[in-house]
């Protein structure tokens, strides 16, 4: 791992990725925004309710076709999201077997994004809260074959437990290499699925770090730190993330907040600030 970069199964992926969901009709510009400001990961999801993948894809064609970057440049990460996430705009025929809805969705996504490849296809959440179904396992089947034809170079799963987790990397031909969780600090920062992740050889990313965690931003230890590194409070919940081995979301929607967000790669927490940060929510 670098402090810019993890390489993962050949896959060179940020450590920071640019999040596009709940940004209907301003997403092309934002996500042109993001590039233009650095960021080369790019998470997304073919569910029309929270994202507008096909909005993402013109973002990046427009940024190749002006010379900012090429396809090489950006890590793609896309999702299946079954029926129950979605709402009339499917992308996929309702009626058909899961493992057709699987491949229907990721042909709509390689068609939005404008490219032959997705780097990793993420599954969008279990289809029950506890344990896996069969609807669970036809899905990651079906994930599993598009991983075997080099369509999707890596597989993850988000908004799963360490249970749910633990079941999947049992019986999974190929195993998640990424789990997507929402990070809450008064959870000791999802500890127990990152436990999972270190022990396993999985990488954690962490969405919703500032919205889910108000209150712990607002903490005068997290202020100290800020001020300690003349940064902040976002900054040092980022770089803390980064610190403990996660890989980071963010969703702004500022240029000047991108820019911050980028630039929590230029410095590092002290130990002891990680090891605050960590215990916070128990304090």
């Amino acid at each position: 791992m670098t402090d810019h970069t993890l390489l993962i199964d050949g896959v060179q992926m940020p450590r920071l990725l640019y999040g596009t969901a709940w940004k209907e009709e301003q997403t092309r510009r934002l996500t042109e925004l993001a590039l233009r400001q650095g960021f080369r990961g790019i998470d997304t999801a073919n569910q029309r309710r929270h994202y507008h993948e096909a909005a993402v894809g013109e973002a990046i064609s427009a940024s190749i076709q002006s010379g900012l970057l090429v396809r090489d440049d950006l890590f793609l990460q896309t999702k299946f999201t079954f029926q129950r996430g979605h709402d009339h705009r499917l992308p996929f025929d309702a009626a058909a077997p899961i493992p057709v809805q699987v491949e229907q969705s990721f042909a709509g996504s390689l068609e939005h994004l404008g490219t032959d490849t997705i780097d990793c296809y993420v599954l969008h959440g279990p289809s029950q809260r506890t344990g896996l179904g069969a609807a669970d396992w036809a899905a990651w089947r079906a994930m599993e074959a598009l991983h075997d034809s080099g369509r999707t170079r890596i597989l993850g799963v988000s908004n799963v437990t360490r249970e749910q987790l633990e079941r999947l990397c049992e019986k999974a031909r190929v195993r998640p290499r990424f789990v997507q969780n929402r990070c809450y600090a008064v959870r000791g920062w999802d500890r127990d699925v990152r436990e999972f992740c270190a022990a396993n050889g999985l990488v954690y990313q962490a969405f919703s770090l500032l919205t889910a965690n108000r209150e712990i931003m607002a903490r005068s230890e997290l202020a100290r730190i800020a001020k300690a590194h003349g940064r902040t409070v976002s900054q040092i919940v980022f770089r803390f993330a980064l610190d403990v081995g996660m890989i980071a979301l963010t969703g702004t929607t500022d240029a000047e907040h991108m820019r911050a967000d980028l630039d929590v790669l230029n410095f590092r927490l002290e130990r002891g600030d990680i090891e605050l940060v960590e215990q916070l929510a128990m304090r």
